[in-house]
């Protein structure tokens, strides 16, 4: 390990170890959870994402990116983040991270909302849901790459995941 790696993994660590007791109770709460569901088929794991508390849901995404060897940085509050559940370093830059349940198709308003936020943070971000993508959410998503479906249940049941933007030019690499 190199000394910047540490000096990466000690920063990691102190940030989390400073967040509000809700957010480490809902983080410790997302591993079990990703343990738990490793093995369930996609229909089961489908079915528990779409009821589970939404920060949960923002924990559990976090938490899976980190355990798919990506450095994450959580945010500080829940409620009035700015649209923006996380971050998740990505090529020498933070992309935020946006999680949302549904089950129904996604809401274009919630995608043009977050891609116009993306564009003021630098051009890229995630949209993480367990939706559906129609067609008039994928003409809103200037800069931001979906995650649903097969490659949510990829990340979350941590089998990799192989994920190229809908737009092109988003190719998420790994850490390790």
């Amino acid at each position: 390990m190199t000394f910047k790696r540490f000096l990466l993994a000690v920063v990691d660590w102190w940030r989390e170890a400073h967040l509000p007791r809700s957010h480490k109770r809902r983080i410790r709460a997302a591993r079990r959870v990703l343990a738990k569901i490793a093995d369930w088929e996609a229909p089961r794991i489908f079915g528990y994402l779409r009821k589970i508390d939404p920060l949960s849901f923002e924990e559990l995404v976090l938490e899976a990116f980190a355990r798919s060897g990506y450095r994450i940085r959580r945010g500080r509050r829940y409620s009035g983040d700015g649209g923006i559940d996380g971050h998740v370093w990505l090529d020498g830059a933070w992309a935020p991270i946006q999680c949302k349940r549904y089950s129904a198709h996604i809401n274009p308003a919630h995608v043009a909302d977050f891609a116009a936020l993306v564009r003021r943070h630098g051009g890229r971000g995630f949209f993480v849901h367990t939706g559906r993508t129609g067609p008039q959410s994928r003409q809103e998503a200037d800069g931001v790459m979906f995650i649903s479906g097969q490659r949510l249940i990829e990340l979350v049941t941590a089998r990799g995941i192989s994920a190229h933007g809908d737009r092109g030019g988003h190719t998420i690499r790994r850490l390790t």
